[in-house]
């Protein structure tokens, strides 16, 4: 039976002594319990922006059972030009026992109170049962995160029933045509730059990221540091860069993708503002590749410019579905971060 709503209290964790608390909430309430200890050492202990917060509810009050949990991490970012800081929300979870509206208001109550003046703003890519929680805490649609999807073997999404010979013989043909007719039109594109396929960032990524400086964007920083923490040092996953390189102006766009099954997700991508259609050259070539290596689609989650998701259109990535991303916002940045084209990936999150 629950606990009456004046038995709970929302107390700050400490990391050091309250990590087997921590990761058992996590497990109980979040799943994926063989990488729980892994993503604490990673996302809690290792984070180059410092140290996250994290509340813990208890039942009955203060001395009594940990609940449930909340985290939020530090995510440096500029708006406009200009460095901020944010908070993004983290693993949230309420025991089953202990699931009502009360103990999870509390917990994102207390959070947004405790840690919103601090940082200005706090965001997060609630899932669908969280969402109303947070919209009842005057959280705000900042845009949807869309999942855009380029199949690569057309042949799996033919009709069924097409005789087998017949859809392959119309996926190969149509295949040709979007991977290799396509390239060959346009090779002259591709003249002073060429292609390479890294496993770690380096030095001209950090050139890259100070050529944002002037984008009239809310994006996160994703310098050298930054991005070899959020992709080359992740403990359970494997990620590769395929970078764009200007034989006389260096990295001109880099992606960072993984490959679950037979998709390759791009999990983060950017562009130099000089260099127009890098943004084209560089996914031409990524669906090349991924063509070659077998995978059936390539997929990418995005909220940004409307001139990059014409890009993605045009070059055959069709929107597949869509989530919400939701934040909060108090102090001098308000307006600016409610007026300003948003820039996220899924390196803005925390999986």
């Amino acid at each position: 039976m629950t606990a009456a709503a004046s038995s709970y209290a929302v107390l700050p964790a400490d990391l050091s002594t309250d990590r087997n608390t921590i990761v058992s909430l996590w497990v109980s309430n979040l799943g994926h319990p063989e990488r729980r200890q892994d993503k604490y050492d990673w996302f809690y202990l290792r984070n180059p922006a410092g140290a996250p917060r994290v509340l813990l509810a208890h039942s009955p009050a203060q001395h009594g059972t940990p609940i449930g949990v909340i985290g939020l991490g530090t995510r440096h970012m500029r708006l406009a030009g200009q460095p901020i800081d944010a908070g993004l929300l983290a693993d949230f979870g309420v025991v089953a026992e202990h699931r009502t509206l009360y103990p999870a208001m509390l917990l994102q109550t207390s959070l947004r109170d405790q840690f919103l003046p601090q940082l200005g703003l706090i965001y997060g890519f609630p899932n669908p049962k969280s969402e109303p929680v947070v919209r009842r805490l005057g959280y705000a649609v900042a845009g949807p995160m869309v999942r855009y999807v380029r199949v690569l073997r057309s042949a799996n999404y033919l009709p069924a029933r097409l005789p087998r010979v017949v859809r392959h013989s119309l996926g190969r043909t149509a295949d040709w045509w979007r991977h290799t007719l396509r390239r060959t039109q346009y090779a002259h594109d591709f003249s002073g730059v060429f292609t390479q396929w890294m496993d770690q960032p380096d030095a001209r990524f950090d050139a890259l990221w100070a050529a944002q400086s002037t984008q009239a964007l809310l994006i996160g920083v994703r310098d050298r540091r930054y991005l070899a923490w959020r992709f080359e040092q992740k403990p359970w996953k494997k990620f590769r860069f395929l970078t764009l390189n200007s034989r006389t102006n260096g990295l001109i766009a880099y992606s960072a993708s993984e490959v679950i099954g037979h998709v390759l997700h791009i999990r983060d991508l950017l562009c130099h503002p000089d260099h127009p259609n890098s943004l084209s050259l560089l996914l031409d070539t990524l669906f090349r590749d991924a063509h070659s290596d077998g995978h059936t689609s390539v997929s990418f989650e995005f909220l940004g410019p409307a001139s990059m998701q014409q890009t993605l259109r045009r070059l055959g990535m069709m929107a597949r579905g869509q989530r919400n991303v939701m934040f909060t916002t108090a102090g001098q940045n308000t307006d600016a971060i409610r007026h300003t084209p948003w820039y996220l990936t899924s390196a803005d999150e925390d999986y």
